[in-house]
């Protein structure tokens, strides 16, 4: 699969990029590149890591360190936070107190642990060896009762401590949440308040980082800063805004923070249209910002960051200057997001306007405030729909769960000369929707944009509409599938080494696929969109493979898209949850 880790831009404009002979991007410049991610700590000019680069500039950390301060958390206040040992760890009983937290003398250094573990287990093989050869009778009547039992005891014995993979993840700072299952004291944090700062400490007293603690989540604590010595506060999340702000500026739209933010020059000739904060992405884990040029909308994915939902807030406004400021706020204690948005309250913070609308290539998309459930426009996706525009015009296209309508009418005819100079009556344009609301809004978005040749259509049963367009015979060039993610949550059982409580179910999905087989056109394509965990997107496309294989049929895939300037994925967490797509083309049977 396609990954990007890693960009590497000289400069804003995208006109130095070449391809070479195997596929992968490049740029001819030798000096002066820089290096994008959405880390801070990874943003760095030149080559030489040595020299220290900060991503504001003068003008913009002024500002910061001028902003009031409401509250203050400090190394020695803070609330200590252990995880479990590791299976070399020497378990002492009192040594959890806040005098000579880093007095290593005391704990075992764990830079050759696995050596340590594999010492030990040939030990304990050498043992078990001698055994089994002086009672081989003896044994091989017990084996399989013993089998039985080893297994119950260490899926017991995984629980007691930290495994290996988690400890190498979260040291190396490629993990920035914990467990409630990974943590030691976690009987003493029930008192404790959603919203907490924490200092986060390894069981053998090496530091982990700061984090913010919701003690009846799944996800306990949330690592926030890697320094554990420095102070939180007002400035500290206003800092992490400002970065997360002036890398969309500074990467997407050219434009200076400091300049957008002082001159109404700048501010009234850029429209912004923007993912502006993305999570755990831009260190601010929760926190999702979306910018409509003249409106706002917040969301908070957990009760930490809610908490200081006011300094975010306060900032968004002085920044932007919106006309409209919405905010959803979740209401769910254990931060659970499977009841179809049920868990979230909508605040309106200014404005009394509950309409957006969204630009993208020429086209302009009305979607209602109260019409939504986790987002109001797929933004992220706007570069498939750049890569669907380079198709052939000349195709009967069908789109199923298209939103508010951005996909069917970027694919279908771009403009209106080409409309006028090409007689499209004979090919069709469908976009199948099962929510009225959004429907109504489609064909508002049709009108708007002069989309005549799209036919929008409103089914509560989505199946049954495939198997009416199949016993017709209706075959389309390119068929459009936003699949809708389902999640089961499970209460008593984890899926992972990483806690999660939660798997995806693929329930009913080839249902859908095989209707689509049906009506396919030889050689069409079919474009899937679906937000999956990266060891759940491969299952997902093994199972479109077995559909089509199973109808004596093949495909292939052309296409594929995981990442964006905007949703900039850690590609080494398997587990995120994030939007990807693929474009398969059906080939000969």
């Amino acid at each position: 699969m396609f990954k990007i880790i890693d960009k590497i831009k000289p400069n804003i404009f995208l006109q130095n990029v070449k391809i070479n002979n195997t596929n992968k991007f490049f740029f001819p410049q030798k000096n002066n590149k820089l290096r994008f991610s959405s880390k801070v700590d990874n943003v760095k000019f030149n080559a030489d890591d040595n020299i220290s680069t900060n991503f504001l500039e003068e003008q913009e950390l002024k500002l910061i360190f001028n902003k009031k301060v409401t509250f203050s958390s400090i190394f020695e206040d803070r609330i200590n936070v252990f995880l479990k040992p590791l299976e070399t760890d020497v378990i002492c009983e009192g040594r959890f107190n806040c005098n000579n937290l880093i007095d290593r003398g005391n704990s075992i250094i764990i830079d050759d642990k696995k050596n340590d573990i594999n010492k030990l287990s040939d030990d304990n093989n050498k043992e078990l060896n001698e055994l089994h050869n002086e009672n081989p009778n003896k044994n091989d009547l017990k084996e399989n009762n013993n089998n039985n039992n080893n297994n119950n005891e260490n899926k017991k014995n995984n629980l007691k401590f930290l495994s290996f993979d988690r400890y190498n993840l979260l040291s190396k700072g490629k993990h920035m949440y914990i467990y409630d299952f990974e943590i030691y004291n976690i009987s003493e944090l029930s008192k404790y308040d959603a919203g907490e700062i924490v200092n986060v400490y390894f069981y053998n007293k090496e530091k982990i980082g700061i984090g913010l603690l919701n003690r009846k989540s799944n996800i306990v604590i949330r690592i926030i800063e890697r320094d554990i010595s420095k102070v939180i506060d007002d400035r500290f999340f206003i800092k992490k805004l400002y970065e997360s702000i002036k890398r969309r500026f500074k990467f997407i739209y050219n434009i200076n923070l400091y300049d957008y933010i002082y001159s109404f020059n700048v501010r009234n000739n850029t429209k912004i249209f923007c993912k502006i904060v993305n999570s755990v992405n831009d260190e601010l884990p929760g926190l999702v910002v979306y910018v409509f040029d003249k409106s706002i909308y917040i969301r908070y994915d957990n009760l930490i960051i809610q908490k200081y939902n006011y300094i975010f807030e306060k900032e968004l406004e002085k920044i932007f200057s919106p006309k409209n400021m919405y905010s959803k706020k979740i209401i769910s204690k254990k931060e659970k997001r499977a009841q179809k948005g049920k868990e979230y309250i909508l605040e309106q913070l200014k404005g009394d306007d509950l309409e957006l609308n969204y630009c993208e290539n020429n086209y302009t998309f009305y979607n209602n405030i109260t019409n939504i459930s986790y987002h109001i426009f797929d933004i992220e996706s706007k570069y498939d729909r750049v890569f669907l525009q380079s198709l052939s015009y000349s195709s009967n296209i069908l789109n199923i769960d298209g939103n508010v309508g951005e996909y069917i009418i970027n694919t279908s005819l771009k403009n209106q000369t080409y409309i006028n100079n090409y007689d499209c009556r004979e090919n069709i344009s469908i976009i199948l929707s099962d929510s009225a609301k959004n429907t109504n809004y489609i064909n508002k978005n049709i009108s708007i944009n002069n989309c005549k040749h799209i036919t929008s259509l409103h089914r509560e049963n989505i199946l049954e509409e495939l198997n009416n367009m199949s016993l017709n015979n209706l075959k389309f060039d390119l068929i459009i599938y936003n699949t809708k993610s389902n999640i089961t949550y499970r209460k008593n059982s984890y899926t992972s080494i990483y806690g999660k409580r939660y798997t995806v179910t693929f329930k009913g999905i080839h249902k859908y696929l095989n209707y689509i087989s049906d009506i396919l056109q030889k050689n069409g394509l079919l474009f899937i969109t679906v937000e999956l965990s990266t060891s759940d997107y491969h299952k997902f496309l093994n199972i479109v493979k077995c559909v089509f294989e199973n109808k004596k049929k093949s495909i292939s895939i052309v296409y594929e898209n995981s990442c964006s300037i905007e949703n900039n994925i850690l590609c080494i967490d398997e587990n995120a949850w994030y939007m990807r797509s693929v474009c398969f083309k059906l080939g000969e049977s």
